[in-house]
Formats: C-alpha cells, structure tokens, sequence
C-alpha cells in the first residue's frame, strides 16, 4: 500500500512560470490567502508556508473577499437579494476604480477600468467582481498575440424563437428560489417535465434562467412559441445547435493570461522532495492496454487521495486522461509509474489509481489551495460559495457556484424511467484561457471561504466564463472519503 501522509507542510510550486501566471497583469492578480512563510524557511521557493484566512461574512452569497474594501455591501441578508447602489455607493466605486463602465450583472459586477490597485479583490461590496480592460486597450496575451475584446459576461439569451410571448404555460407545480441551490427532487420533476416536451440534453439552472440544450440529431422541428417561456419562474433559453451553452454566453472581455501547452508545471516532486500531493502533473503511459504503442499521451492534473470503508486508498485522476492505459506516471510518461487505474467511475470522469507502495502522497499540501478534507454532495453546496484548484497548467484559480446542470444520456423508446448526471456549475475568475484547460482536468475543487476543505468535485469541462464538474453524491454513497 501507498503510503499517505498527513501532516506535510504547504509548499509553493516548483515551476516559476506557472507560479507566475497570476501576476502576469493587474486584471489578472487575484490574490490567494497572505501567505506566511516560516522562519526557517525564508524563501518562499523552497520553503513552507500557512495561509490565512481569505473571507468573511456568510458561507455563499454575501461574503467578503479580504481585499474588498467597500464599507457597504450590495447583497440584502434579509431579503436574499443583490441590491443596486446609492449615489453615495456608486461615487465610492467610481473613486476607487475609476471605472468607464460599470456592469450589475447579478450574480458579479464587471468593472471596466485602466486603473487598478496591484492586487484585485474577489468581491466588491460582497458581489463577486469581473475587471476587464476598456475596449480601446489593446489586450496582449502571453505570447505577444493581440486577443479579442468582447464586453459582457451574462449568458445571454440564443436566437430561437420557440418561447414565444405566447407560448405554453409554466409546467412546474413550484418555483426555483432565486439564488437558492435547486434541490434532488426539483431537478427529478424538471427532468420528467421537460422530456414531456421537448429533447433536451443539457439542462443549466443558472439563477435566474434556464438555458436548455436541445438535441439536433433527432430531427424534431418546433415551432415558434411552442414551449414554455418560463420554467419554475426562471425564464428560458433554448439553444437548438451545435455549439454548447459555453460558447453561447457573450464572453467577457478575453483573458490577458492565455496559457500555451508550454507553460505547464512538469516538475518531478518525487525527487525534489520525496512525495506527491493534489494539483502535481500525472501522465498515462506510451503503451496502451492492449500493448500497442499510444498515438497519444495526456498530461493532467492529480486529485486526492480517498479512502472507502474497506479500507482501500486511491489517488483520483480525470478518467478521459488515461482513456487508453490504466498506467500512470509523473510528471511524464517516461517519468516515474507511481500506479495502476483499478477502477473507472465513467459518469464522473474519475479513475481511481492504487499507488504503488513507494510512493508518498500527502493530501496536505495543496499548494496554494486550501487542503481538502471532505467530499461534499451537491446539497452541501450553497450557490455563492468560492472555490478553489491549483492545477499543473494554471497555478491558482478561483470558482464561485452559481447553478446545477443536467446531462440527459438518450433513453430508449417509451423508457418510463428519466437518469440524469448532475453537475455544478461555476463562474471562472483568474488567468482563464483556452489552452490550459486540458492541463487542469482532475484538479480538485476546494472550498475557499472556509477551512473545512470541502470537495465539490473534480475539473471537468470549461468554456471561457464557466467551468462544470460533475457532483460526487455517488462517490460519496459508494463509502469513499478523504484520507
């Protein structure tokens, strides 16, 4: 067996230019926890470091970023609501950021401005906050190129004209609460109602829309106005097209970090220092199960280690990663073989990897993410709530759950029964990108807010303002835990 430690202290990554991605601009410096190094340990290169708390306020909605300094805030406790500034309020934010535009964009606030303190809060009056450069700014990403401007990050609704002002009536018998996680058994009755309707295959309750995907491969036509134009109260989009809901959001204005394949942290922490924790890169092997040489082999990022009531330790890595090998190595594939995949959870996008015995593992050295804990179910996950991973592509990055997604496999003819995945579903904040997202998949996502490292799951799948990961209820049934 593998052995796992506990009690290792933090330590920064190896890689500087992964290290560094945060601090590439000012619209990108959204700074983790204060770090404090130990005394013993004076560089922070090498050394070990504690990190201090990040948030205050409530767990969700409402809280407040340690940068934040607004002396009010935005979010009405009593009423579980965003609320719209004074005169007095909105000439606080103008002095502070000099803004040329300001966006209330509930559940976030976009600040278009040229002027900004060197290091960026996650809130402002506890709303999280977007910057983003004026559109005259010429936005240079990483590697010189000149990237595109875009001004907004609301999923907007997509040209169909299926809910018409006429269209049929609300079919739930209840309404979602508005900034309210939906629950299990409200997503079963959407799932039955809306299969009675239409075809969907992903289902976004993004408060306070509903943004449907419909299939296009069965050839059902519909006609304009035929369905409902508000579900549960939440009004609806339908997208009937080939693009996923990810690509259809008006995006904000582009990232300036745009992360290459080149910059990844392929360090060997094994032999740097001895052991292996969440957010290191893994790699599958050269040769396939079968014994044939790979036409490909995947870097992605390691996850936790879990334990189940037997008693039986795994290390979690993204399943779509070792698609065609069960062996896994680090950092590369002609690196180290630190384990073999035993078991596959296909729905989740999780393998499960039994280590070899030499090898160490502490779950207590995240980098700069909090150190997981706990595995959390989909209930345990108020919307509002800030996440964080440290992946071997992107360093830190921070996630705030706004919504729940369904994925609706097809069924077959006059199936009484409606399975559906469920997911999470997030607003990205940090150096966001395209190319780096391969990198991150199977990063853990850790709660910020607090310090109980709960585990809303794994990093799955991302478009430029979101990212989803698919929840961990089954895992968490099925008896595993965090060692």
């Amino acid at each position: 067996m593998a052995t796992v430690l506990g009690n290792s202290p933090n330590r920064p990554r190896l890689s500087p230019s992964v290290r560094a991605l945060r601090h590439q601009t000012p619209y990108e410096n959204y700074s983790p926890s204060k770090i404090v190094v130990s005394h013993a340990h004076p560089e922070p290169e090498s050394g070990s470091y504690a990190r201090q708390s990040n948030w205050s306020g409530p767990h969700g909605y409402g809280c407040r970023h340690r940068l934040d300094d607004a002396p009010f805030s935005l979010w009405d406790e009593a009423l579980h609501d965003f609320r719209y500034p004074s005169h007095w309020e909105t000439d606080w934010i103008r002095t502070r950021y000099s803004p040329t535009k300001l966006g209330f964009q509930w559940p976030i606030i976009v600040v278009e401005t040229a002027t900004l303190p060197t290091e960026l809060p996650l809130t402002l009056a506890c709303v999280a906050v977007k910057f983003v450069p004026p559109p005259w700014e010429e936005a240079i990403g990483i590697t010189g190129q000149i990237l595109p401007i875009v001004e907004d990050v609301r999923p907007l609704s997509v040209p169909t004209d299926y809910a018409g002002m006429r269209g049929l009536p609300d079919p739930l018998p209840f309404s979602f609460r508005k900034w309210t996680q939906p629950t299990d058994a409200q997503l079963e009755v959407l799932a039955v109602e809306l299969v009675r309707i239409c075809n969907p295959f992903r289902v976004h309750i993004l408060c306070p829309n509903l943004i449907i995907e419909l299939c296009t491969d069965d050839q059902k036509v519909y006609q304009p106005g035929s369905l409902p134009r508000r579900i549960g109260g939440f009004a609806v989009h339908y997208h009937h097209g080939t693009d996923p809901f990810g690509e259809l959001s008006v995006r904000s204005q582009q990232r300036l970090i745009a992360p290459t394949a080149s910059i990844q942290d392929k360090s060997d922490y094994l032999r740097a220092r001895q052991e292996l924790c969440p957010g290191v890169c893994v790699s599958s092997g050269t040769v396939t199960n079968v014994g044939q040489y790979a036409t490909l082999s995947m870097s992605t990022t390691a996850g936790i280690v879990l334990r189940n009531n037997r008693g039986d330790q795994r290390l979690t890595v993204s399943n779509h990663g070792f698609l065609h090998s069960d062996n896994v190595y680090h950092p590369i594939p002609q690196g180290t073989h630190i384990g073999e995949i035993d078991e596959r959870c296909q729905a989740l996008d999780i393998a499960l990897v039994k280590l070899n015995p030499s090898v160490k593992f502490t779950n207590a050295n995240y980098f700069e993410s909090k150190e997981p804990r706990r595995l959390l179910y989909r209930s345990q996950v108020p919307l509002g709530v800030f996440f964080a991973l440290d992946g071997m592509s992107s360093g830190m990055l921070w996630f705030q759950s706004q919504g729940a997604t369904m994925i609706l496999p097809p069924r077959p003819p006059n199936m009484t029964e409606i399975p559906f995945h469920k997911m999470l579903l997030y607003q990205q904040f940090g150096n966001g990108g395209v190319t780096m997202r391969e990198g991150i998949c199977g990063a853990a996502i850790v709660e910020d807010d607090t310090d109980d490292g709960g585990v809303a799951g794994f990093f799955w799948e991302a478009s430029p303002n979101y990212a989803f990961s698919p929840c961990l209820d089954e895992l968490i049934d099925r008896g595993w835990m965090v060692v």
